[in-house]
């Protein structure tokens, strides 16, 4: 077919006016490429290459206002900045829609790290290509960034420019990536950032394409700029807010703390007492508040339910974590919680302390709830300090006139008489000594239990060293022996007491007292603790051992006792049988029958014992001789009663070696 170029140009014109593609133009050449040669053939190829050049100027307006659009949508974007990384995703699918590539993504820097990392992408499947992190010295990144200018490249893998990785190489390679365009992301000249698109075939990128690429990454540079102002005056905000919460918080907490404090001191000064401490406590802490007394023992406590008083039971004493959480409480000063909801303050005054303040709620306390709690333990001090201070107004003199009595020198004695009748004790009747050593500490912990059980009458009491003396009328010593015998219950420490003898005359008091004291010593020489014994048992000793030390003792029924003293050796067990075997056959006055009998056994089962006791001690039927193994039996079996304990009691079946 031949055409004119008049026909060409319509052609031509009609094409650019439907916004045909360049293959259509292209297609036309064709078709007049297979003209013959000719004026009209040279005209036509010249009307149809000046049509490409209006469609490709076309095209290029086209992407440059695509370019605009794009450009105006995305200060549009920065304008509602909410998510900051949302708004990078937005850039960097426009860089890719712009360019027409396959991929693109943007690395920004991380100043702690000192490298950049993948924080949005575009067309990209490769897990290991969304981790990849490049440093200041490697890849595209790191190239761009050294020198603040665009860098792209037609051949990635083989481009010897750059530094390469291998992780950062296989992450390409995982995407396919032939061709990059990398533009710097600068902020107050510094690169914050790297905008990349990329292909997965050979291609060159144009100048505008550089352009348009930096100009978005230019503005995710602002982006990233005005995301970190948002998130800093976000923070300053929330920090604000959150000052202004904690100040708030803390004015009501001190609020509460003072209210608290001054109610208490209002308790204190209107002569309230440990009942009341505790209520008011509980009702304010929501749980149950006791006091007790420095050995544990509860002697006040209230319930935050129901706000009233509600004494501790008889007898009852705190746990032994709250007692070693009270220890760490007196060393630190500060309360200090056990368990999950549970919590003690040590209570000080005085010379030393005075008993703990004890809580169980249901929830852990909070700083404030604790600070109000250990200003109770304060107020708590104060009321037992006036409560002591009371009671020692009520026995003022009662230390003097037990010192007195027992020190002073005889004749003497008159002049404490009314004092001690006070006392309810008759200094001109029978009376009786009862010292107890548990140490200093202890004993002061004791005479404070024993004011609260006997009061100020029935008996003179105090602590004399590291003893508690009581002095009573023997008609009132059994009642003082069991308030003693109640405190040391829960006594935590060791202790050893003796009952003395009854004495008529007040001038016998001194010598009762270091005959007492002598048998103390025994007893700590035998190591017997935790027990009173009465005088009389041990008044054949003491004058002879109280100075000795276990080791003489041990010496003394060694030689005594000979190969019937088993000592601390695992085959003793048989030789304390006759050794008990013995003791009773001696007891009883070398009466067989008698001895056989309160030991449960046959008369020839004790018989064959006592030959056998004849093997092992020699000579222990001699008058001189007896009475010395007489009395070494027994100084053992004071020391050691569980070895003879079995042959003490009454046996409940007969002994099963008794002969026909």
């Amino acid at each position: 077919m031949y055409f004119s170029s008049i026909e060409i140009g319509s052609e031509v014109v009609r094409l650019l006016h439907r916004d045909a593609g360049r293959r259509d133009l292209e297609a036309l050449r064709d078709r007049l490429s297979r003209l013959p040669d000719g004026a009209d053939r040279t005209r036509a190829l010249e009307i149809l290459s000046m049509g490409l050049t209006v469609k490709e100027r076309l095209e290029q307006h086209q992407q440059r206002e695509r370019g605009l659009m794009a450009v105006i949508e995305t200060a549009q974007d920065l304008t509602r900045i909410v998510d900051i990384d949302a708004v990078l995703r937005v850039i960097v699918q426009r860089a890719r829609t712009l360019l027409g590539c396959d991929v693109g993504y943007l690395s920004v820097y991380d100043p702690e790290r000192r490298d950049f990392y993948v924080r949005a992408t575009d067309g990209a499947f490769s897990e290991r290509f969304c981790r990849i992190r490049v440093g200041l010295d490697t890849g595209v990144c790191g190239y761009v960034a050294r020198h603040r200018s665009p860098y792209s490249s037609s051949d990635y893998p083989g481009d010897s420019r750059f530094n390469h990785s291998d992780f950062i190489d296989g992450a390409m390679r995982d995407e396919g990536i032939a061709s990059i365009l990398g533009v710097p992301l600068l902020s107050a000249g510094e690169v914050t950032g790297v905008l990349f698109v990329g292909d997965r075939y050979v291609r060159a990128y144009t100048a505008w394409e550089t352009s348009i690429l930096s100009t978005l990454g230019a503005q995710a540079s602002v982006a990233i700029g005005n995301a970190r102002l948002f998130e800093q005056a976000r923070d300053a905000l929330a920090r604000a807010g959150a000052t202004n919460e904690l100040l708030s918080r803390q004015t009501a907490d001190t609020r509460a703390a003072a209210e608290a404090h001054e109610q208490l001191t209002a308790l204190v000064a209107r002569g309230g007492d440990l009942p009341d401490v505790c209520a008011m406590l509980a009702r304010r802490l929501g749980g149950r508040v006791a006091v007790c007394d420095e050995g544990g023992r509860e002697i006040a406590a209230a319930r935050g339910e129901e706000g009233v008083e509600d004494p501790a039971e008889e007898g009852r004493w705190i746990e032994d974590a709250a007692y070693a959480a009270l220890a760490e409480s007196r060393r630190t000063g500060r309360s200090v919680a056990y368990r999950k909801s549970r919590r003690v303050c040590a209570v000080v005054g005085g010379e030393g302390p005075l008993g703990g303040l004890v809580l169980q709620t249901a929830e852990p306390l909070g700083e404030v709830a604790a600070r109000i709690f250990e200003r109770g333990a304060m107020v708590t001090g104060v009321v037992l300090l006036l409560k002591a201070q009371r009671a020692l107004s009520l026995m003022s003199d009662a230390p003097a006139v037990l010192h007195g009595l027992v020190h002073g020198p005889g004749g003497r004695s008159e002049r404490f008489a009314r004092q001690a009748e006070k006392y309810g004790v008759d200094i001109h009747r029978s009376m009786r000594l009862l010292v107890v050593r548990a140490g200093r500490d202890g004993c002061t912990h004791l005479r404070r239990q024993l004011m609260d059980r006997l009061g100020t009458s029935g008996a003179l009491f105090d602590d004399v060293g590291d003893s508690l003396v009581v002095l009573a009328s023997a008609a009132r010593m059994e009642p003082a022996l069991a308030a003693v015998r109640a405190c040391l219950r829960h006594h935590r420490g060791p202790f050893s007491g003796v009952v003395g003898e009854a004495i008529d005359r007040p001038d016998d008091l001194p010598e009762s007292f270091e005959r007492a004291e002598r048998c103390l010593d025994l007893l700590d020489a035998l190591d017997r603790r935790g027990e009173i014994f009465d005088e009389g048992r041990l008044a054949l000793y003491a004058p002879l051992f109280s100075r000795a030390d276990a080791a003489a003792i041990e010496g003394f029924l060694t030689a005594t006792l000979g190969g019937l003293y088993a000592g601390s050796n695992a085959r003793g067990e048989r030789r304390a049988v006759l050794a008990g075997t013995l003791l009773s056959y001696l007891d009883h006055g070398y009466n067989a029958a008698e001895a056989a009998r309160s030991l449960s056994l046959h008369i020839n089962t004790l018989r064959q014992r006592l030959e056998a006791i004849d093997a092992l001690l020699e000579g222990w039927r001699d008058a001189g001789r007896a009475l010395e193994v007489h009395m070494a039996l027994r100084l053992w079996r004071l020391r050691d009663p569980q070895r003879f304990a079995a042959l003490d009691a009454p046996a409940a079946v007969p002994d099963q070696r008794r002969q026909p």
